[in-house]
């Protein structure tokens, strides 16, 4: 089973709307809401905030990773009967933070999980369109196959804003999967997708999971394209080879001077929770030495030298980041930090994000860049906030009016336009996204047909997409300020 580079993965939690499916039973298979896969059959539903969607929540592809199973390889899941995915399963367990407040747990909760937290969390979630409308296409739809941010160690798929129901009602012409690769090769096929079009798509540490990913298995990928929304690989490497993090977190759960076997026998039984308070609680505090995890190098899925790698990673890749990463990684304060700390902060992501660019862009690989400039107010309900890190999210999931205000007619247009531009990716990435649109809100001509080809992106060219910037739905510029930025830092 192939491991992504996320030490910590929090993905699912149970939402009240998801909770009362409206039809299962004899009819089902007929209806594609019952489909057999290697972890058994699977019972999906329909809800009514969604009639055309058809949702396996929680469906399990590995065997729970507890007792002697915890931090060991993933096995495979055993059918054991039918699986009832009605709702979605407990989120994994989470760091969370003790002493400081930010944009996310003073305005902007969407983006946070709720539900609760459990060590058995291997499962995938589905989003897939009715039978009837599948079995009314030419081929087999494409599939966005998501991994959650949360810097490794938290975060996760069911996070209000960040929920794909409402994105495939509308198109019914793509399934959305929050995550496993293997699993959803082997599988969505019975699900009415195409596994020679699966897109690897994923935000902040999802997007340096995507970006890695290529490098680690070049010769079967199993994916057709990839998505990184704010993340490269240079925010995957930590250099801990010796495991004293772990070391030191076991010393905290009473498990000291013990060997590599016998400490890993130790730390095994220490409960799941007793695990978790203790290092959120020891990171909170600042103590020091600090003690953090993140995927370790192993020039086996994360290397020492992206650019000797960067010819095996030969899949197209769509890579950003945002104008103001930075108001997402700062203490919440009413009136911000200033530009300054701002823009130091905004380096975090868009630094990472440059070098594998120019990396991409060296070994001639195809690659397109985009930066998203959107500020609106039922998403970024303080000036300053501004296009934080995740704010595009709302937009490319179709959920961006429902919990903050209503959105304006150009904030759809925006919605529209990257939702078009990740479904053309996905339909054929070999050929580049395009879009064919009918009034785009672009003000000088709102009614105006147009045809758009997002052209691969070269260093030093004005061919970088830039989202939602002075009243236009996109434009093509040069990434020369991001660059400079990145150079003088």
């Amino acid at each position: 089973m192939r491991i992504f580079a996320i030490s910590v993965l929090a993905a699912f939690c149970t939402l009240e709307v998801f909770a009362a499916p409206s039809s299962h039973g004899p009819g089902t298979q007929s209806s594609g809401l019952l489909v057999e896969t290697s972890s058994g059959p699977i019972h999906g539903f329909v809800n009514r905030t969604a009639p055309n969607v058809r949702q396996f929540l929680g469906v399990p592809f590995a065997e729970p990773p507890i007792n002697n199973l915890r931090f060991a390889k993933p096995e495979k899941k055993k059918p054991n009967g039918a699986v009832k995915a009605f709702k979605l399963p407990n989120s994994c367990m989470q760091q969370f933070n003790t002493n400081s407040s930010t944009i996310y747990t003073t305005y902007e909760k969407g983006f946070l999980i709720s539900g609760g937290n459990s060590e058995d969390c291997l499962y995938l979630s589905i989003w897939a369109p009715r039978l009837e409308h599948i079995q009314s296409q030419q081929r087999p739809l494409p599939v966005l196959l998501y991994i959650p941010g949360g810097g490794f160690t938290s975060g996760g798929q069911a996070s209000l804003y960040k929920i794909p129901d409402q994105w495939v009602q509308r198109t019914q012409s793509h399934i959305v999967v929050i995550m496993n690769v293997e699993w959803v090769h082997d599988n969505i096929a019975n699900f009415g997708g195409d596994p020679d079009r699966i897109i690897l798509w994923g935000q902040s540490a999802g997007a340096g999971s995507v970006t890695v990913y290529p490098y680690g298995y070049p010769e079967n990928p199993i994916v057709a394209g990839l998505i990184a929304d704010s993340g490269g690989p240079g925010i995957v490497g930590g250099s801990d080879s010796a495991q004293t993090n772990f070391t030191s977190l076991a010393g905290l759960v009473g498990c000291k001077n013990l060997g590599p076997a016998d400490v890993i026998a130790c730390v095994r039984k220490v409960p799941a929770q007793d695990l978790e308070n203790a290092l959120s609680w020891y990171s909170g505090n600042n103590t020091s030495p600090s003690i953090s995890f993140k995927p370790v190098v192993d020039d086996k899925t994360a290397f020492t030298n992206w650019t000797q790698r960067v010819l095996e990673g030969k899949i197209a890749k769509i890579v950003s980041s945002n104008t103001n990463e930075g108001a997402g990684f700062v203490s919440f304060t009413p009136n911000g930090p200033g530009q300054a700390a701002l823009d130091k902060a905004t380096k975090i992501i868009s630094c990472p994000v440059v070098a594998e660019v120019k990396n991409r862009n060296a070994g001639g690989l195809s690659t397109y860049q985009y930066q998203y400039a959107g500020n609106f107010s039922n998403v970024s309900p303080l000036p300053w906030f501004g296009a934080y890190h995740s704010a595009e999210l709302p937009l490319l999931f179709g959920t961006h009016s429902e919990y903050g205000g209503p959105s304006t007619s150009f904030e759809w247009n925006v919605s529209y336009a990257m939702e078009a531009l990740w479904l053309s990716f996905a339909e054929d990435p070999s050929r580049g996204p395009v879009r064919v649109a009918i009034g785009d809100g672009v003000a000088e001509n709102p009614t105006n047909t147009s045809f758009f080809a997002w052209p691969q992106f070269q260093q030093g060219s004005s061919n970088m997409l830039l989202f939602a910037d002075q009243n236009k739905v996109m434009q093509l510029v040069s990434s020369k300020s991001i660059d400079d930025g990145c150079a003088s830092s």
